[in-house]
């Protein structure tokens, strides 16, 4: 007597409960694999069901295996209905699943099955779905803002794949490339080869290329095989998957050159006690040894097959409609369904067609190609979300290894303290802490070379050079030279003498020499034509210009103007006339013609505009002096005796004055041999306090200067000369593996302007911007392109004012002349008469 049978027997006896006809639809290469899990599933239920005195009992399943085509789809979901089957399960994709729900939906059929719906598409109230759509899409958030992706690339199949995804990629600061797979690439090829262009445009490969692959299981092991004869299964990439069971199978010919890839999946590690009770070890077996050999995802398909056969048994009885029939069915809405422990975790749906509980685990393959389970994804349907991760502590592991190439990877590191370079910071909690651009410079290398360090302050606080010309050094060369250091990151500089005895990577930071002094005060200028300063040589000219062509216009005017007497208005007298009007004194003539008054009208306005710009420019220039600079070379700086200068003592400034052959720099140094009190400093900072507190120019590096220059408005450079060219870089023992490493990565900073960005943060002011005390506009003779309109204005003016005196004497030709000619000759005769005596009388 079989098993079944006996099963079937048992429950007559002791089955109180209701039967339940389910039906399986799935795609047709899959029929085989789903008829032997259901197989093994319902009487292992069934058996279950019957010792713990259940509720439902499965007495019937039927199978639909989908062809191309879904036209008879309609008629087969009809058959199944006639044969009472209220509930199908339907192993397929979600193109096909959104046909078969819609129709179940008219037959009052629940529908159960796992795929991906979009969130904007309809949910029918007659299917659960076990796929968890928003556990997933969280996960993922979760996943890539903890390792931290804030760049890759997401490649996938379906079209809108994306949306699943939708609110997770808009949330990143920076979107992912999106690469979609072409359905006729069967060798995924193409899609390798698009990979490879767009990580080569982006510049993925100096670091690490991340890829996040939603495609079919075939589909991600043939992208697999296509990358791996680019070459591209190699530690720069890390793969992100979704598709497979695990990392056991499948992959092994991927598992060198330290690829690293994870998984996101449903598999778990290990059996729990639940699944141990109703062995289901066993039935997985025997599921396994039934099967096609190397099945893609065999554990998903047989956890989902039974997690679904468990669900069709907690939803209760239902009533179903036959197709055809005008008999009025009620709908049901959703069952309540209480959450019960299932293969793929907690099962629940909390009112919603949508599954509230989960349980995903993550995979790695690690280091050695093994696949390791890093950690598990936990949510309830009262709100409680778990993500446990223990990659760092599992050895094999990218991570834990990343940790223990650290920890092997500390590096001892001298310094000194020189703002804005190294700067010590005193913590609320008494600690001590050390920040500065060469400390964030630092830090940036550590995370890309993936190294730890220890920062300590040299003990002499110097840089370093012989001591008395013996092969013993002090300051940071000396204690990379014994072995206490096994690098300098400080604004050390390369010369000759120290590249003898340690290495330098390439610079971080470019300068030269410059000389720092104290702002000079302004100093009251004497001078016989500073009168004339407040306007410029060009509005000089203009203005005198001006006045003897005015004047002539105004001859002109009363030449032409038969009211104007032209003995008046001879040119001298107009400029005269003019000049008064300038200097506002009386000059004894008055205009009678419309004519000249309009020109004196118009030089009038000239000359108030004119002397008012005059008064305020030359009240700025008495008020406000230009500085002047003692000297702007170095030149200049060794043929005065006013100022001190000096440098660094022991530093590269020292050194290049010491040994230059240039007899400017010779008698410089010279002379700062011969200075007492000593020319030379032990810091920068008692270099910068000589420059305030006496007349000392300090020599230094430029990149220093700026910096001291921007936080003090009582500092400046002396002119723009910048002596020689070096770099702050980073000091190394002789034949240091580090050296190409760090210089590498410091040029690759470079390029990306990082080492920028960091210079900006530290080299800003941290006062108030400097008001300039030499503003150029009020410092400034008055220029002509200040003064045009003025001009203009007055050319104007007397243009209009000659046209009106051509207009009058025109009027006068024929008009006024030709009333004149009308007049008796005795009474012209009188008018003569007259006009003569008061031209000869004494007062005119």
């Amino acid at each position: 007597m079989s098993n079944n049978f006996k099963v079937f027997l048992l429950s007559i006896l002791v089955f109180n409960g209701f039967a339940i006809r389910i039906g399986i639809i799935t795609s047709r290469h899959l029929e085989h694999s789903v008829r032997t899990a259901v197989n093994i599933i319902v009487p292992r239920i069934n058996e279950q069901i019957v010792k713990t005195k259940g509720a439902c009992f499965i007495t019937h399943t039927s199978f639909i295996a989908l062809r191309d085509s879904h036209d008879e789809l309609n008629e087969k979901l009809c058959g199944l209905a006639k044969s009472e089957v209220s509930i199908i399960i339907g192993v397929v994709d979600r193109e096909s699943g959104s046909i078969i729900e819609e129709q179940c939906a008219e037959l009052n059929i629940l529908f159960i099955h796992y795929y991906w719906t979009p969130g904007y598409q309809k949910k029918q109230q007659t299917s659960l779905n076990l796929y968890p759509s928003m556990e997933y899409s969280q996960l993922m958030e979760r996943l890539i803002n903890l390792w931290r992706w804030d760049n890759f690339v997401y490649i996938y199949s379906n079209y809108d794949a994306p949306k699943q995804l939708i609110e997770t990629l808009s949330r990143l600061e920076k979107s992912p490339a999106l690469l979609r797979a072409h359905t006729l690439d069967d060798s995924m090829m193409a899609t390798a080869l698009a990979l490879r262009d767009t990580c080569d445009r982006n510049r993925c490969w100096p670091k690490k290329n991340r890829v996040l692959i939603e495609l079919s299981p075939n589909e991600t092991l043939t992208f697999f095989d296509a990358s791996l004869k680019l070459g591209m299964i190699s530690v720069h990439n890390w793969f992100l998957i979704t598709a497979l069971d695990d990392l056991k199978d499948h992959l092994s010919q991927y598992t060198h050159n330290g690829m690293r890839v994870s998984l996101l999946t449903v598999s778990k590690e290990k059996w729990n006690e639940n699944d141990l009770a109703i062995k289901l070890p066993d039935m997985y077996q025997e599921y396994l040894s039934l099967i096609p050999a190397n099945p893609r995802t065999p554990f998903k398909d047989f956890a989902f097959i039974f997690d679904s056969i468990l669900l069709a048994c907690h939803s209760g009885e239902r009533r179903i409609k036959s197709c055809g029939s005008n008999d009025v069915v009620q709908k049901y809405k959703l069952p309540i369904i209480k959450p019960f422990k299932g293969l793929t975790g907690t099962i629940s749906f909390n009112g919603t067609n949508e599954r509230s509980d989960s349980e995903l685990h993550i995979w790695e393959m690690g280091i050695t190609g093994a696949g390791l389970h890093t950690g598990t994804w936990k949510s309830t349907w009262e709100g409680s979300k778990e993500l446990t991760m223990l990659a760092k502590n599992i050895p094999g592991t990218h991570e834990h290894y990343q940790a223990s190439v650290r920890e092997s990877r500390t590096l001892k590191v001298t310094s000194i303290h020189e703002k804005p370079y190294v700067i010590e910071k005193i913590l609320p909690d008494g600690r001590l802490k050390h920040e500065g651009f060469c400390v964030d410079l630092l830090d940036k290398l550590a995370e890309m070379l993936h190294f730890n360090y220890t920062l300590k302050i040299v003990k002499d606080n110097k840089y370093g050079e012989r001591k008395n010309g013996t092969d013993e050094w002090d300051g940071m060369i000396g204690e990379i030279l014994r072995g206490d250091a096994d690098m300098a990151v400080a604004p050390i500089t390369v010369t000759a003498t120290r590249l003898e005895v340690i290495d330098f990577t390439d610079p971080f930071l470019q300068l030269g020499i410059s000389m720092l002094m104290r702002q000079p005060n302004p100093k009251a200028s004497s001078s016989l034509t500073r009168f004339l300063w407040p306007l410029s040589a060009s509005v000089w000219t203009f203005s005198a210009i001006a006045t003897v062509l005015t004047a002539l216009l105004v001859t002109v005017a009363a030449v032409l103007s038969p009211k104007e007497s032209t003995t008046e208005f001879k040119v001298q007298n107009s400029v005269w006339y003019l000049v008064c009007i300038l200097l506002r004194a009386g000059s004894g003539y008055n205009c009678q013609a419309g004519a000249t008054r309009l020109i004196s009208a118009v030089w009038w306005t000239f000359t108030l505009v004119l002397i008012a710009q005059y008064t305020a420019n030359f009240a700025a220039l008495l008020t406000v002096d230009r500085k002047s600079m003692p000297f702007n070379s170095f030149e200049e700086l060794g043929n005065q005796t006013e100022y001190n200068f000096g440098s660094i003592l022991g530093g590269s400034t020292m050194q290049f004055f010491k040994y230059s052959r240039i007899e400017t720099f010779r008698r410089l140094w010279e002379r700062m041999q011969g200075t007492e009190p000593s020319a030379f400093v032990k810091t920068n900072h008692e270099g910068v306090n000589r420059v305030l507190n006496e007349k000392y120019v300090f020599l230094m590096e430029s990149a220093t200067l700026d910096y001291q220059v921007t936080q003090n408005c009582n500092l400046t450079r002396v002119g723009n000369v910048v002596l020689g060219s070096n770099g702050y870089s980073i000091a190394l023992p002789k034949g240091s593996k580090w050296r190409e490493k760090l210089t590498r990565q410091i040029l690759d900073l470079n390029e990306k302007g990082i080492i920028l960005m960091l210079k900006n943060n530290w080299w800003k002011k941290s006062q108030q911007e400097c008001q300039s005390s030499e503003p150029e506009d009020l410092q400034t003779s008055l220029g002509a392109e200040n003064v045009y309109g003025l001009f203009l204005l007055l050319a104007l003016g007397s243009g209009i004012g000659v046209l009106c005196a051509v207009l009058e004497h025109t009027h006068f030709i024929f008009f006024e002349k030709k009333k004149r000619d009308g007049q008796t000759p005795k009474l012209q005769q009188m008018i003569e008469t007259i006009h003569a005596e008061i031209r000869n009388s004494p007062k005119f």
